[in-house]
């Protein structure tokens, strides 16, 4: 009972991403990257058929099901990752062109084709004698013939293949995931970047699996199944998310080209020292743009020298040395009232000290006055 519930899970992520492609195709307006998608999906759906036939005990069923389902596919899959890098590399780039270099990463298939051939020219037999031999540790593979163990390894490099051709696409990716933890970008957008990060982690896991552990594969394909369910459900509430996250990318690496060239530490020294030994926080009518000028760059240099270095905006950043310097003052001079104290920090008036003060301390100047006396 526990076997059917999970190959049921198993091969509903696969059947599910043939309807994703299908829905593709049929919409009423289609462009390029819809017909990508479409050949991604069907692709991914193939090639999850086959892992989940490999690392179950079906291929036992069927006498020639090694060929059918292990070998006669393998040239098909290898082209796979490509079109996967493809369709994520056409998202962070509207204007995306086929050159030598995508050509090139096909030519795995063209050499898969020719050792699936070469079996049959050597007079090499394939039958359930060669079926799931996996892991590869186990003492099956061991004993197989050495153009058997050769082709075992060439089943198993796809997943390793996507992983790699993914690396550059997630480096690319990666300014937009820190614009999210920055709360700068929209949910929708990172949706991308988790998307490719599980592309590339479940084919690792599946790599992993096939060597040592069949339930490593299970795993990895019931997370690729998630992660099918969980694009398509988002690409149904936002249909354009391919645009935000083109969009995000932009916008993200033209932000972190601002600061290239500067020297970011000897700005951030010389921030430390304009806050801590000259308090120039302290003025109350202090704006980012002053505060860039003082540091000799832009203000947009320095919004970003802060998001990206210190994760604050420069309200927060100013605001947390203007309480610090309160907090030392509300203790060490008792006689002072707390609206003075307020105003020699930088703060117009008591009520946007208290409400700045509470909301990072947790407590009323007051409050935290009678604490510490």
């Amino acid at each position: 009972m526990e076997k059917s519930i999970l190959y049921f899970l198993m091969f509903f992520g696969p059947t599910f991403a043939v309807v994703i492609s299908i829905g593709q195709i049929v919409q009423a307006k289609k462009a390029l990257i819809d017909y990508l998608f479409a050949a991604s999906f069907f692709g991914m759906a193939l090639w999850m058929y086959q892992i989940c036939l490999l690392s179950t005990d079906i291929l036992y069923l069927h006498k020639y099901a090694f060929i059918y389902i292990a070998l006669f596919p393998l040239p098909l899959i290898y082209i796979i990752p490509p079109i996967m890098v493809m369709r994520y590399k056409w998202v962070l780039s509207s204007s995306f062109d086929i050159n030598k270099t995508h050509i090139a990463i096909f030519l795995p298939s063209l050499f898969c084709l020719g050792w699936i051939l070469y079996g049959p020219i050597r007079g090499i037999t394939f039958d359930s004698t060669y079926c799931c031999a996996f892991p590869l540790i186990g003492s099956k593979f061991a004993t197989l013939p050495l153009y058997f163990k050769i082709t075992y390894i060439i089943i198993i490099l796809p997943n390793l293949y996507v992983a790699t051709l993914m690396s550059p696409v997630l480096i690319k990716m990666l300014p937009v995931w820190q614009r999210y933890r920055n709360n700068q970008i929209s949910k929708a957008a990172r949706m991308g970047y988790i998307s490719a990060l599980s592309i590339a982690m479940t084919n690792i896991l599946c790599f992993m699996g096939y060597i040592f552990s069949l339930r490593l594969v299970h795993i990895s394909v019931l997370l690729a199944n998630c992660a099918t369910i969980y694009v398509y459900l988002v690409t149904q509430r936002h249909p354009h998310y391919h645009r935000l996250l083109r969009s995000e990318t932009r916008k993200a690496h033209y932000e972190r080209s601002r600061t290239k060239g500067l020297d970011v530490n000897k700005i951030l020294q010389r921030l430390k020292e304009l806050m801590e030994e000259e308090k120039i926080f302290a003025d109350e009518e202090l704006t980012l743009k002053d505060l860039a000028s003082e540091l000799g760059i832009s203000q947009h240099q320095l919004s970003q020298i802060l998001n990206d270095n210190l994760k604050k905006n420069f309200n927060t950043f100013i605001n947390e040395y203007r309480i610090e310097e309160a907090k030392k003052m509300l203790i060490e001079e008792k006689e002072r009232s707390i609206l003075s104290i307020g105003i020699a920090v930088g703060f117009n008036s008591n009520t946007a000290f208290t409400t700045v003060f509470s909301k990072i301390t947790g407590l009323t100047p007051s409050q935290y006055r009678k604490q510490h006396s």
